[in-house]
């Protein structure tokens, strides 16, 4: 059998995207959870990760292997908050709403591990780009994008994400490439939006920032679509790095104006200030953070 502590090692190192930040997250020095991983790797014949010297992505053996260890996490840490949620039970419907350019595929695996781990809560999911009224639609929580907007609501900072201009070598030899922030509006440029959205992108930080209009090609609301309509050569697009690193590697995407560093996206959980913090509330959120970025980074290791 397989060593148990390697197994939960190599999944460590999954969510983490690499074996610096697993050794910071688990507080293990990076050269034991390297042997762990190539004795593991040894033991089972054969290759989990494949490595250069910036980053690792996942065989597909080794995909495949990774959702069998992150079960076993699940199952560790359901059996600790068998303990810790004896005298403080999570129980009651919880309703979600999660905006629709959210991928739907890490979404689910996401809920089934939080009802596996709190079987008495039943969730009532919704994806929806409009404004939801929290208090008069009946929703406990609303993941958002952006800063808090009324003062009758509560927001908590899940993650950040660092967006990058991005553009396929294609789209660049037959358009050129963009020398500044200004050069945007002679160019074609995917838009992740709603119909309320413009066709401009807020570049820079802090005192150097700039709006930077481009002649929208497209307007939609799905990252992975904005990504593919970028791969095929239809324009200029803003994605977070997570979304397009691979891509970005093997050089079918390439990085623009990076001497205008862009503003993190943040997304909050929001729910009532009337409400206080249930508890079914506050253990999704603390779910939410946690598991969003392994799910996240199951799918964009992928090979």
């Amino acid at each position: 059998m397989p060593d148990l502590n390697g197994m939960l090692l190599f999944a460590a190192v999954v969510r983490a995207e690499g074996f610096s930040q697993a050794a910071r997250d688990t507080g293990l020095p990076k050269s034991t959870i390297s042997r762990k991983i190539a004795q593991l790797e040894q033991e089972l014949g054969v290759r989990l990760l494949q490595r250069n010297t910036r980053s690792i992505s996942l065989t597909q053996v080794g995909a495949l292997f990774y959702q069998h260890c992150q079960t076993i996490c699940n199952e560790v840490e359901a059996a600790q908050a068998t303990i810790e949620n004896t005298h403080n039970d999570v129980s009651g419907l919880l309703r979600i709403a999660i905006p629709v350019s959210f991928s739907q595929e890490v979404i689910a695996n996401l809920c089934s591990g939080f009802m596996r781990l709190y079987p008495a809560v039943e969730l009532d999911v919704q994806f929806t780009d409009g404004e939801v009224g929290l208090v008069g639609e009946g929703y406990d929580i609303a993941i958002k994008y952006g800063p808090l907007q009324s003062s009758d609501m509560v927001a908590r900072l899940l993650f950040e994400r660092q967006p990058i201009l991005v553009a396929s070598p294609g789209y660049l030899k037959a358009h050129g490439t963009p020398a500044t922030p200004k050069d945007l509006a002679q160019h074609d440029g995917i838009l992740m939006g709603t119909l309320r959205s413009a066709p401009i992108w807020p570049l820079g930080k802090g005192n150097r920032k700039t709006m930077a209009s481009f002649r929208r090609k497209a307007r939609v609301n799905s990252a992975a679509m904005v990504k593919q309509l970028a791969l095929d050569d239809f324009g200029i697009a803003m994605v977070s790095h997570a979304v397009c690193k691979n891509e970005l590697a093997r050089g079918a995407l390439v990085p623009l104006l990076q001497e205008w560093p862009i503003e993190p996206f943040k997304v909050y959980g929001v729910y009532s200030s009337r409400r206080q913090l249930a508890t079914n509330i506050s253990v999704f959120l603390d779910f939410f953070t946690k598991r969003f970025n392994s799910q996240e980074s199951l799918q964009s290791l992928m090979v």
